[in-house]
């Protein structure tokens, strides 16, 4: 009666058919799992195969031409830039040279003014000796650039011109230049140094000269 038992223990120990099957595990379907990465890669991959060899062609001539034109545009770029710099050079070293030798010309204008007002005739034949030296030295300024700005009866122009003083003469026009005490220069519109001027006009009332005080 016993082993009777056993046996019907063992059997019903093992598994169903049923119970079989469900423990198979179902194929993997790979074609699911592709990212869309991946079917973007084949998509392309099939666009390229399908293209002829005169389409290859035309695509590759095409990115070597933008490839030129912006390696053209960036050489355009570049020597523009070189040669503003080089301007900006030698105007740089122009402007020095011209702030060294105004007071040379300055000199200059001073002797010859001063030999003007004698007649001792060596004085005269120095004065017009120093009046070529000066032309010579203002014809090296025209030559690059450097002008003398105008201010002798102009009107009085802040930005060029620098007031030194008021013309006490009642006959001179307010506002007006009446005398240059140091000629001012400019290059290429840019002031290096300010004319300095008389102008003519009303002098202010000092506190020592006030009715009031």
């Amino acid at each position: 009666m016993s082993k009777s038992k056993n046996k019907i223990e063992e059997v019903s120990d093992e598994p169903t058919q049923a119970e079989a099957d469900e423990a198979v595990e179902p194929p993997t379907d790979n074609s699911s799992t592709e990212s869309p990465a991946d079917q973007d890669t084949e998509a392309q991959d099939d666009t390229e195969a399908s293209k002829t060899p005169q389409q290859k062609l035309a695509e590759e001539r095409d990115k070597l031409q933008s490839q030129l034109q912006r390696t053209l545009a960036d050489l355009q770029n570049f020597r523009k830039r070189r040669a503003q710099e080089m301007t900006d050079v030698r105007r740089a070293a122009i402007e020095a040279m011209t702030a060294d030798l105004l007071p040379v010309l300055d000199n200059f204008h001073l002797a010859t003014t001063i030999g003007s007002s004698t007649g001792d005739e060596a004085t005269r034949s120095m004065q017009e000796g120093l009046e070529m030296v000066r032309g010579m030295l203002e014809s090296v300024f025209e030559r690059y650039g450097v002008q003398e700005i105008p201010a002798d009866g102009t009107r009085f122009d802040p930005l060029v011109h620098e007031a030194v003083g008021i013309d006490p003469d009642p006959e001179a026009e307010e506002g007006v230049v009446t005398q240059i005490i140091q000629r001012g220069y400019s290059i290429d519109g840019k002031v290096i140094r300010p004319t300095r001027v008389m102008v003519g006009g009303t002098p202010p009332v000092t506190a020592g000269e006030d009715g009031d005080s």
